[in-house]
């Protein structure tokens, strides 16, 4: 891609755990990226102008000057940063419907030329559905978490430009400091690891890598439209995924947190470690998307077992 052919990208939430991986991977495929945040501070400290200087930190009172090839839109905080009370839940909902509903706004009035728009939500819209396998035809669900998905997708309608819904499932990867393996691996690795209840709820992730290498594949292919799983194609069992992030360690594991307890410590909160949810990537699969990591094995052996 030469410079007079440079396509640039908007990224909200570009200061986060998935916002920084893509842009640096777009920066790497030769793209240029607008990275929107709310910090316009903070985004100029992770993305130094001598460092990148295809990467233009903007504030979301700036999307009107922006001309992006595409939208991906990251925002929102996250969800499993605090308890659950009303003015948190109001947060959360505020911090994914406000900056989308931004975006839609600056794509209808001001981004005539924009090819694509991908937004952001997560598995979290098809609540505790026991054994049931999850594709994107099914239905949401019930819970906060669902509700939440439910008002931020239904930000993202009547665009003039090809659209794509990505439901992300747990994204995990090696960085110590961000994502959930970082808040995990703590207890984990002294041996403190714990299942939740009987373990046997379903829960899917995906590795940080497939997550950027999708949403990079969704801008590059007019094809791709609608909604998408962005989970492994093998969802695990909570019980299994706790014994084999143990075993990565090299720590046993004898802990059982009841529901009861989870209760007391997260209130709703504890929903996000008790839904069962077996989701599969079914859309992604059929699209031919090449998984770089398609089990939770794969997954582990990239974010722990490795230097």
């Amino acid at each position: 891609m030469t410079a007079t052919e440079k396509k640039w990208i908007a990224i909200s939430g570009a200061s986060g755990f998935v916002g920084q991986a893509l842009c640096h991977a777009l920066l790497q495929k030769g793209y240029g990226v607008y990275a929107l945040g709310r910090d316009k501070t903070k985004l100029e400290k992770c993305f130094p102008a001598e460092v990148y200087p295809d990467l233009q930190p903007h504030d979301y009172s700036e999307l009107a000057s922006l001309r992006p090839h595409a939208v991906v839109n990251l925002a929102g905080e996250n969800i499993a940063q605090r308890r659950w009370s009303l003015a948190q839940k109001q947060r959360l909902l505020d911090s994914r419907v406000q900056t989308t509903r931004q975006l839609v706004s600056a794509a209808r009035r001001d981004w005539p030329t924009l090819s694509c728009f991908i937004s952001a939500s997560a598995i979290g819209v098809y609540g505790d559905r026991g054994e049931s396998l999850l594709d994107e035809n099914s239905a949401a669900g019930n819970g906060f978490s669902a509700e939440l998905c439910r008002h931020w997708e239904a930000c993202v309608d009547n665009l003039p430009c090809r659209t794509v819904i990505a439901r992300l499932g747990v994204v995990l990867d090696r960085d110590r400091k961000q994502g959930a393996l970082a808040k995990m691996r703590p207890a984990f690795a002294l041996g403190l690891g714990t299942r939740f209840g009987s373990g046997q709820q379903w829960q899917a992730y995906i590795h940080r890598r497939d997550v950027v290498e999708a949403l990079c594949f969704f801008i590059d292919r007019e094809e791709c439209r609608g909604v998408y799983n962005l989970v492994s194609p093998e969802p695990v069992r909570n019980q299994e995924f706790s014994q084999q992030l143990a075993r990565a360690l090299h720590r046993p594991l004898f802990l059982q947190m009841p529901q009861a307890v989870a209760a007391l410590l997260f209130g709703e909160m504890q929903e996000l470690f008790f839904s069962s949810q077996r989701v599969v990537p079914a859309a992604l699969a059929s699209s031919g998307y090449p998984f770089q990591f398609s089990s939770m094995e794969a997954i582990l052996r990239d974010c722990v077992e490795r230097p």
